[in-house]
């Protein structure tokens, strides 16, 4: 009995055994299912790259992600597939939709990341980012809208996720994350680009920003490795201090027609050496091109501008005619200062150089006056 027991044990689960071989079997179907899953899912993402992802089909058959256990909401990312709401913080908007955070974030209490740091693999997220969110007592899904602080300060990041075509808002979305190198895509639609990539110190290359952008304060603040900038939006109205610290960019771009501030835009941009035209819109150039060390040449300043402070303060090459025709009345403005005050301060004064101003603004006498520089003259 027991040399019969033992010749089954064996031919049950020895190395060629029923069980084992079984066992190997069940791994071969299991491994098998896996590739033709992983090939079906490569066949589908190249599907929706060509065809586009039939969004109405795909949060039809939406389920919750199988690695979520603590959260019941369901969440489609940008590819059309599931994501693991565990790893986001998300609130619903007072207009229905959602953003990525939590209410402290979205009211701008404390700037918390939507996207904890620990989740980020080989610098990229886990997954997509949620593009449609339906909570557990929800009947339909609702669009996620903005992405405000959703990645500030996530230092491990350094390949940017896909943004969702229904995001309108990034405010500081990717602010201070140091490792950053490239921008995503900004879709259509978008219209608030506030901080979006302040202090990203190592973004280097930029894409295309549509032309429903409006806002761009600091957009581009202290991003000193980058070089170039692609055309700016022609509805945008707003880039104070968008380039301030940009200390590489070498052009300064074509501002378009509808700009009305540029508080302190190129502020520090050390390598720009022409100015480009401000267009009759702009109202606000305060501090505009300070410091721009190399700035050689300036454009027209136009009637429409009520406030010149410091604009050209420590522009040492800056040389030529300055014409202003700037609205300027010697008035205090918010900030506490005389609407021209310090506008030349410290400017032409390399050896060699002279400035002369000319122009329809009736204070250019105490422009060059504030100046206090025998290089500065008042032109006929």
């Amino acid at each position: 009995m027991l040399i019969l027991a033992g010749v089954t044990i064996s031919t049950l689960t020895g190395e060629n055994g029923i069980l084992t071989r079984a066992q190997e079997a069940k791994n071969k179907t299991e491994e098998a299912q896996k590739e033709e899953q992983n090939t079906l899912n490569s066949y589908e993402d190249k599907i929706n790259e060509y065809v586009g992802i039939d969004w109405n089909t795909a949060l039809a058959n939406a389920q919750k992600h199988p690695d979520q256990k603590t959260n019941t909401a369901i969440g489609v990312g940008t590819d059309g597939k599931s994501v693991n709401m565990d790893l986001w913080e998300f609130t619903l908007l007072d207009d229905g939709t959602y953003a990525l955070n939590d209410i402290e974030a979205i009211n701008g209490t404390i700037k918390t990341s939507g996207y904890n740091n620990d989740n980020i693999i080989e610098g990229k997220i886990i997954g997509t980012i949620p593009q449609y969110i339906k909570e557990e007592n929800e009947n339909e899904f609702k669009a996620v809208t903005s992405l405000r602080n959703t990645f500030i300060e996530n230092t491990n990041l350094k390949e940017p996720p896909i943004i969702p075509t229904t995001i309108n808002s990034m405010y500081e979305t990717f602010a201070r994350c140091s490792e950053l190198t490239e921008m995503p895509e900004i879709p259509n639609g978008m219209i608030d680009m506030t901080s979006t990539f302040y202090n990203c110190i190592n973004l280097q290359n930029t894409t295309n920003i549509p032309n429903s952008v409006t806002i761009m304060n600091f957009t581009f603040n202290n991003c000193s490795k980058i070089t170039a900038i692609h055309k700016l939006p022609e509805n945008l109205e707003t880039m104070r201090s968008c380039f301030q610290g940009c200390s590489k960019l070498l052009e300064m771009p074509d501002i378009p027609e509808n700009v009305v501030n540029m508080r302190g835009t190129f502020h520090g941009c050390s390598e720009i050496t022409e100015m480009k035209k401000i267009p009759s819109s702009v109202t606000n150039i305060s501090d505009c091109f300070r410091d721009c060390i190399k700035l050689r040449t300036a454009s027209t300043i136009p009637n429409s501008v009520t406030n010149m402070r410091s604009v050209f303060r420590g522009c040492s090459d800056l040389q030529g005619v300055l014409e202003i025709n700037a609205n300027l009345t010697g008035k205090i403005t918010e900030d506490g200062y005389e609407d021209y005050l310090f506008c030349l301060t410290d400017a032409t004064t390399n050896e060699g150089i002279t400035l002369q101003i000319i122009g329809s603004c009736t204070i250019l006498d105490k422009i060059i006056e504030n100046a206090n520089n025998p290089n500065i003259t008042l032109g006929i």
